[in-house]
This record gives structure tokens, sequence and C-alpha cells, in this order.
């Protein structure tokens, strides 16, 4: 909820620049590092808050930084509300097959204004003053060849108490709001309101400055880290529909996925077994991403997690080629993408809702996705994957309306369903298979 709010605020009043606070429980100040981390096949950007200051990572002592600390924007209101019927298909077949009854009310916001004020750090003193640095703290970082380091030099806070809410009444078959969250789908009706009061002198928001390490000089960018934007899938002047778009990227991927097929039947129980275990854990699974990567460019990795030295293990034993390993960072890459909880559920669900899933994404690449009369209960209405089978049957039109409302830049729904619907044939492909 205060992440959502957040992420309104800045596409209110920020530009490219700003970044949103994802947690109330993080207190970003100036001066922090933060890793910037992107994936090899999907420009989606992952910002992690270290436990490292700028002035920590240089040789300077007793540093004492020189900042501005000014209003940033006054009376600043916000309140969402939705008020819809029917879901997300109409009656156009697939999927939705008939127009489904529904209602949905959603008001969230502020409880009232909130005036921000900005923090930005003096970079002309800074750029005077930080100029060698710790060679030993460096390592510690743990940056991997394709991350990006950066500090914060700009926080936006609220300087007194903001109270926000929300509130829903549901009714009908299905959720009709799919911009608030791709997996709620309800039966009955339902009232939910829940509001808190977000402490003063929480940061909003914050900005970066790229830095760079160079014989052990340090350099600071002029000019402040930008989130990255998915121009091909949103370009205006596309001859294509997002769908035959997406259609060409998986068969370009797809042939790099196929190589799992000949995983040893041996290893793949207990591959699979590690896999489901690491995706609980966003910074192993992000770590045996990049463990991966490196494995193309290197002859030996030793990660420093047992978890994902157990996985790398598991691949060496089974004496694998790299085609293999390459499909399976491919893999690894796409579950490492996902948001939330969407890969915990993905490579817990059985066979049989795999599946399904599986044959609904090659009903995609075919043009006609449409979901079976019989259906495993995790992908029934209420189901914890329900969201995977109606995102997988969506049509041009439809998928054009959820990019339409969509609040988060840094991964459209149409780079959403590519990364499901190769998660879906990748893990399909590491099923156990009885012998012939």
């Amino acid at each position: 909820m205060f992440a959502a709010e957040a992420k309104e605020f800045i596409k209110k009043v920020g530009g490219d620049d700003l970044i949103y606070n994802e947690s109330l429980h993080k207190q970003i100040d100036l001066l922090t590092l933060v890793k910037v981390s992107k994936g090899r096949f999907w420009p989606v950007q992952k910002y992690k808050i270290l436990e490292f200051s700028l002035p920590e990572l240089t040789e300077e002592e007793d540093f004492s930084s020189e900042y501005t600390d000014e209003l940033f924007v006054s009376d600043f209101m916000t309140s969402v509300k939705m008020t819809g019927r029917g879901g997300v298909g109409g009656n156009e077949g697939g999927v939705y097959g008939a127009e489904i009854k529904a209602r949905s009310d959603s008001v969230d916001g502020l409880h009232q204004p909130v005036s921000m004020k900005t923090k930005k750090v003096n970079l002309k003193a800074l750029r005077t003053r930080f100029r060698t640095i710790n060679v030993d703290k460096v390592s510690m970082l743990a940056l991997a060849e394709t991350d990006k380091l950066a500090f914060v030099h700009q926080t936006i806070y609220n300087f007194d108490p903001v109270t926000l809410i929300r509130k829903h009444t549901r009714g009908g078959s299905i959720l009709a709001s799919w911009i608030k969250m791709l997996s709620l789908f309800v039966r009955g009706s339902r009232k939910m309101e829940t509001s808190f009061t977000v402490p003063e002198k929480t940061t909003f928001a914050y900005s970066l400055m790229e830095i760079k390490m160079e014989a052990e000089k340090l350099k600071i960018s002029c000019e402040p880290w930008t989130r990255s934007l998915f121009d091909r899938l949103f370009s205006d002047d596309i001859n294509s529909g997002p769908l035959q778009l997406i259609k060409e990227e998986l068969e370009r991927k797809e042939a790099l996925l196929q190589p799992l097929a000949h995983l040893p039947r041996s290893t793949r129980p207990d591959l699979l077994k590690k896999l489901s275990e690491l995706v609980e854990d966003e910074d192993a699974l992000s770590l045996l991403e990049q463990t991966l990567d490196q494995c193309s460019k290197e002859a030996s990795v030793h990660p420093r997690s047992h978890a994902v030295s157990s996985f790398m293990d598991l691949l060496d034993v089974s004496n694998i080629s790299t085609a293999v390993k390459d499909a399976a960072h491919l893999l690894v890459s796409a579950l490492d993408a996902l948001p939330g909880e969407m890969s915990p559920l993905l490579t817990s669900c059985s066979p049989d809702t795999l599946r399904v899933l599986s044959q609904l994404v090659d009903g995609l690449k075919d043009g006609q996705a449409k979901l079976p009369e019989s259906l495993p209960a995790p992908l029934q209405e209420g189901g914890d994957l329900r969201w995977a089978a109606e995102l997988i049957c969506l049509n041009d039109k439809k998928l054009k309306e959820l990019s339409d409302g969509w609040d988060r830049p840094e991964l459209p729904p149409e780079v959403l369903l590519e990364l499901l619907c190769l998660a879906v044939q990748g893990l399909s492909l590491m099923q156990p298979r009885t012998k012939p």
C-alpha cells in the first residue's frame, strides 16, 4: 500500500530519475550505496540498498556532507476511485466466453494533503573530496560484472505524518481491476478498508548518481541515473500488435530453452526442488542468475551461497553442455525478473497445472489461447494461478487496455507476459519424464 502511493507520487510529480521506495521499513539516507542489477535477457532494473555509504567506500574520515533541504511540493493530494462492471474480457470469447456480471469499487490515496521536502547533496563538494577508494571495501560489495554502483544523492520525504487509506467493495465472480493487483480474483461480495499513518521524515522517493571506479580512483557521473523504459513495446509507430511482438520474442528465445529437454532424468527432480527453494529467497535467486551468467564467461565459479552452490553442483555432476547451462540461465533469469510471489507459485505448482499453462502458451503462439472446460484447482476462478491463465489468454485489445492503466514502467504487462510464458516453457521442459 505504501509502495503503491509512493509510485503514484513520482508518477504525478517526478521525472524518470526518481525511484519510489518499495517499503515503509526502508529509511533511505543520502549517500547510501545502491547496487543496480540488470538481467542479461531483459532490461529489468533491480535496486538493492546496501549497508554501506559512499564515505565508507573511500579513505575519507569524519566526513560531514553538505546538502540542501527545501520544499519539493506543497499540499499534494491523490485519490484514485475505480468503479467497474464485468471482467476485463467482456464477451469476445476466449477465457471470458460470456459477459460476467461483476462490480468493483475502489478508493485509494491520501487521507489529507501532504507536503514533501527534498534533500540534495552538494555534488561539486563530493567530486572535490572523494577521489580515492578503499579496495578492500569494494570487494565486500560483491558486484557482478553487469552490476552498476550508485549512491543516493536526493531523497524526497514527508515532514508531517500522513495517513494512507484503501477502501474496496467487490461483488460478483471476478475483480474487474487488474491494474491494482493481477492475482486478486474473488467470489461473492466483500468489503475492505485499510488505513495507517506514515511517520514524518519517511523517504517516499530517491534518485541516484552512478559512480565508477578505475585504478583505485572514484568518478561520479554528471547525470542522474534514470529508470529503464521498454520503448520498443510502447512505440506508437509499430505496425504489429503487442501479441505479435511477444510471439516473435518467444520464438527467438524458446530455442535457447530447448536444451533443458536433454537434462538427465536422474537429476531433474533434485534440480526442480532446489530451484523451488531458491525462488523463495529473492537474493539467492538473483545470485544464482549472476552465477549462471558468469559461467558463460569463466571456467569455474564459486558462489558464496550454499543453496546456489548446491544447484550448480547438480548441474556440474550431470556433466551437461554449455547449451544446457545457458538454457538454465534463461529460465532462472525469467523467474528472477517476475515480481512478488509469481515465481514461487509457478515452481511449486503441480505437473497438471503446469501442463495446462504450457498448452495455453502454445495456444498464444498459434493465436488461439483458450482455457479448457476442465481445469486444475489453481487455474479455476479464485485459484492462485488464475491470473496467469487469464493473462496468457488476453487479446491485443485487452492487453492494450491493461497497458493504458499500468503503473509500473519498469515492467510493462507485455514484458510480464513474455516472462511468464518463458518461465512456463522452461519449467515444463525440466519436468521428470518417464522412459518410453
